[in-house]
């Protein structure tokens, strides 16, 4: 088994010559609800972030191509102020260290 799980999970879609439908407003919220129904292991002493925000970086991250832990970080320190500000509310202000 692979080591990362990103790569154990990827999928390969085919590639078509027509554009994926766009996100409606309606939809856009569907990551962050559909990731909250996980049940969170962790001792909550030491959580600081909930889990449901760490997952939808995470999945955010992986679909513009961040392939380990280290490109998710990279990915989400790229973020400009707006796209930032999409976060869920609990992580704008991320201390991932530098």
């Amino acid at each position: 088994m692979a080591s990362s799980l990103i790569r154990a999970l990827a999928v390969t879609a085919p590639v078509t010559g027509a554009a994926p439908a766009p996100v409606t407003d309606g939809e856009q919220h569907g990551l962050l609800h559909a990731l909250t129904q996980i049940p969170d292991p962790r001792d909550p002493r030491g959580v600081r972030y909930p889990l449901a925000g760490l997952l939808t970086v995470a999945v955010c991250a992986v679909l513009a191509g961040a392939s380990s832990f280290a490109a998710i970080t990279d990915w989400l320190h790229d973020l400009d102020e707006h796209a930032s500000g999409e976060l869920p509310p609990d992580l704008g202000h991320l201390n991932l260290g530098s």
